[in-house]
């Protein structure tokens, strides 16, 4: 038997550090290592410069019936500033062999029938995505209502709270947009349930929300008001104090751990191998890194056909008049304007491109016009702080459901990655779901050579779920 547990979390994003909490606070005696190559909340970690909205409504795919008609337009997207960017766009660059592949499957998934499985199998995750943050909360003394205090980026902005409580718009211009959108909206009722809140709005209700929007730029369409959506004040602000937590707890994080393997040695230790050969050992491995996540599972003998959303966002300055209440997303142009400390943030769009293709500056540069074409002041957008320009890669998988679960050869090694437009929001439940299926592995009293043993569904997870969704929708070989 072993008398103390270690476990390694590989990745300084929400979702690892997330893992990383749940274990601690669930195992008091292990020991608990986060390895990242940066640290976290730093300008090139990952989910440093996102949207900031917890977005437990987000269950419909980017996949849709129709898909594959807007290919070539895809390829031929407009790059000039001024032009409408599209929610979606190819990068014509070396990586479009590879990426090819993927292309393929996630046509394939825009069948309605796998669209709907899609759709459930995240809906049965975010229909618990708050409570389990409610948990790993607590896990870090953190009052996510509370203020930021030395956390936030500026002194000027420690007394304003992590979250803003005042719903999520998700707007679209133009009568026949809203009208394509009740699909989505009747498949977000179906895998969330009857505890979802969303409510249809017209152009009028929209304004009456955000007097601040330009009506031209609404026209004839509406909107989908989530009343119970909310977002943060600063993504790095809320980084910053989970992983301070972890160290607090007694936990080490090391910033400068660039890991290229992972592996078992026998039946009751896994191994994490750096770049600078050094190698260490555990009880558990949590590989928690996400567009980066495939070569680390390959590694392990799990092939993973994953690529990455590659998302832009600038900031604005504050400007002289009033700003938005709440996040508002343009879902004809594919991305979020977010209110936040200090200004105001436009992130999203969708660029297909891998991962080591340089920012595309047009693409920030779309986002300043259609950010300011959408706002019906021009005072109340100050100057765009380029030096925040930001590029982040989500970890998207052709059916757009994360992995979360061990490897097929090496059960003492977990996968938490995947989670493309929700990784903020779904940290909390995929570290839920990791610990609950590590526990037998880490647990102080276990048998030498103990294998985990899976939930055979989500149900015991997720029991506000409306629809019950196996725990094999989110296994590593699924595909």
């Amino acid at each position: 038997m072993s008398s103390s547990s270690h476990a390694i979390v590989v990745g300084a994003g929400i979702v690892g550090i997330s893992c990383a909490l749940r274990i601690q606070q669930k195992h008091p005696g292990a020991s608990v290592t986060l390895l990242d190559a940066s640290a976290p909340a730093s300008k090139h970690a990952a989910s440093f410069g996102n949207a900031g909205t917890f977005a437990p409504y987000a269950n419909v795919p980017i996949a849709r019936p129709g898909l594959w008609r807007d290919a070539l337009r895809m390829m031929l997207v407009p790059t000039k500033a001024g032009a409408m960017p599209p929610p979606l766009s190819v990068l014509a660059n070396t990586h479009l062999p590879a990426l090819t592949p993927w292309l393929i499957r996630l046509l394939r998934n825009c069948h309605p029938t796998k669209v709907r499985s899609t759709a459930l199998a995240l809906g049965a995750i975010l229909a618990r995505a708050e409570t389990a943050y409610n948990s790993i909360f607590d896990a870090a003394g953190i009052d996510i209502d509370g203020s930021m205090g030395s956390f936030a980026s500026n002194e000027s902005d420690s007394n304003m709270p992590f979250a803003l409580r005042n719903g999520y718009l998700l707007m679209h211009s133009g009568a026949s947009s809203m009208q394509g959108s009740k699909r989505a909206a009747a498949l977000r009722r179906e895998g969330l349930g009857k505890d979802l809140r969303m409510e249809q709005v017209d152009v009028s209700g929209i304004l009456e929300l955000e007097p601040g929007l330009n009506s031209d730029f609404v026209r004839d369409g509406g909107a989908w008001f989530f009343p119970d959506g909310w977002c943060l004040r600063e993504p790095g602000a809320l980084l910053r104090a989970l992983s301070s937590a972890i160290e607090r707890n007694g936990g080490e994080l090391r910033s400068d751990a660039r890991v290229d393997a992972v592996g078992t040695h026998d039946s009751d230790h896994a191994f994490v191998r750096l770049a600078n050969g050094e190698m260490l050992t555990a009880d558990v491995v949590v590989v928690a890194t996400g567009a980066h996540s495939a070569a680390l599972a390959a590694t392990a003998g799990d092939y993973v056909p994953l690529d990455t959303e590659r998302g832009h966002s600038i900031t604005f300055a504050e400007g002289t008049e009033r700003l938005l209440t709440r996040a508002v997303c343009s879902a004809d142009a594919g991305f979020i304007l977010t209110p936040m400390s200090g200004g105001l943030r436009a992130a999203g769009l969708v660029e297909l491109g891998g991962l080591h293709a340089p920012m595309t500056r047009a693409r920030c540069d779309q986002l300043e016009s259609v950010s300011r074409t959408m706002i019906r002041s021009q005072d109340a957008l100050g100057d765009r702080d380029e030096s925040k320009d930001w590029l982040g890669f989500r970890p998207t998988l052709p059916d757009a459901i994360p992995v979360i679960g061990p490897s097929v050869r090496h059960p003492r090694i977990f996968y938490s990655f995947g989670h493309q437009h929700v990784g903020w929001t779904l940290g909390g439940i995929s570290a839920y779901m990791i610990e609950e299926m590590a526990r037998p592995l880490l647990s102080t009293t276990r048998q030498s050579g103990t294998a985990p043993a899976l939930p055979a569904s989500t149900a015991d997870l997720v029991s506000h779920a409306p629809i019950p969704v196996r725990f094999d929708a989110y296994r590593v070989n699924r595909f």
